[in-house]
């Protein structure tokens, strides 16, 4: 049974929505306020910004009963109708507030990179671990049929014993003033915005955590902020996994996986916007004929299947898919990317 018809047959349903606070009223958060408005088993119960009349209007938008301001975040713990937290802030800011939640009771989802630092992302797991909630984080990949469907055949040995990965991602643009053009704030660079998501592709469908980095590059600007990075994650299997990201390059973000028997291409391979396509063919030794593989997704509600997911772990009492260990797994290969390509920290 699929997470949708579970929670349509679950009494829990009938008992109120899970209700989530939405920290932050950037880019990242209006997906995810739009498609709960579609959930049966969520909800948006409140509203968190340093801007009263943006949280105003996003509450009346989106059906929220409450607004908050940063500076009386700590009043969400005397509210019943939020079970938890949706954090889309700048990453700086993910500990900080992981921690205020927690200790206010709340569950948290956490939108990734989990945190700027590998030492932030531990104590953020100690803190919802300490406070019995739980933490999850908001990575969309995992929850869609096309990436599902990849890992599957890769698991399987539809490419033959050993798949190599090549993915890249990235845009060119002049940053402006905010939180991408400091280091302190983002923790990183293209790396920690966009290049996560090849990382933690390769992981997810490779189902093998990275044992070394080899091949690593990056161009950094005069502050030695990194502007592209190029990298080689290497995995226990032997499987390869040729990375890159760029705030300099209009690059499509794509996913190919190549095997003894054939291969496969995804593009766009990440982007929410856009429907996921997957085109490729394999010709086993024990087929007659090759196998086509086709897919194409429309309209895939990531979003609001990471806040139902979160919800039925609480309920169900077991950890999300994508729990903080998971987070903290890629931040800490992101270091070791960094270690490796001599990328000065922040």
């Amino acid at each position: 049974m699929g997470l949708l018809d579970r929670f349509r047959s679950s009494k829990a349903v009938s008992e109120g929505k899970f209700g989530f606070a939405v920290v932050g009223l950037g880019h990242i958060a209006k997906p995810f306020l739009e498609e709960l408005r579609g959930s049966l088993t969520c909800r948006v119960s409140a509203v968190v910004s340093g801007d009263a009349v943006k949280a105003s209007a996003a509450a009346k938008k989106y059906g929220a009963d409450t607004t908050y301001s940063y500076a009386d975040f700590n009043r969400i713990a005397d509210n019943p109708a939020i079970d938890a937290v949706y954090l889309a802030l700048p990453v700086s800011l993910h500990r900080e507030y992981t921690e205020r939640a927690a200790a206010a009771g709340k569950h948290v989802l956490c939108e990734k990179p989990m945190a700027s630092t590998s030492a932030d992302a531990e104590a953020m797991i100690a803190a919802c671990r300490n406070a019995g909630v739980r933490l999850g984080i908001a990575y969309r990949c995992p929850h869609t049929m096309p990436h599902k469907h990849l890992r599957e055949l890769i698991q399987t040995g539809a490419f033959g014993p050993l798949s190599s990965l090549r993915i890249e991602t990235g845009f060119g643009f002049e940053l402006k003033p905010g939180w991408r053009d400091q280091g302190t704030l983002a923790g990183g660079g293209s790396l920690w915005d966009v290049g996560i998501y090849p990382l933690n592709a390769a992981r997810f469908l490779l189902a093998e955590e990275p044992i070394a980095v080899e091949d690593a590059s990056a161009t950094c600007d005069a502050n030695g902020m990194e502007r592209e990075v190029s990298w080689t994650s290497v995995f226990p299997s032997g499987a390869r996994a040729i990375c890159s990201s760029s705030y300099e390059r209009d690059i499509p973000d794509t996913l190919k996986v190549t095997g003894e028997f054939g291969s496969a291409l995804m593009a766009p391979a990440f982007r929410w916007q856009e429907p996921y396509r997957i085109r490729g063919e394999v010709h086993h030794p024990a087929h007659n004929h090759p196998t086509e593989i086709k897919v194409r997704e429309q309209a895939f509600p990531e979003f609001r299947l990471e806040a139902e997911e979160l919800a039925a772990a609480v309920r169900e009492n077991r950890d999300t898919i994508t729990p903080g260990e998971d987070g903290l797994a890629d931040l800490r290969e992101m270091e070791r990317i960094y270690r490796a390509a001599n990328i000065p920290s922040f």
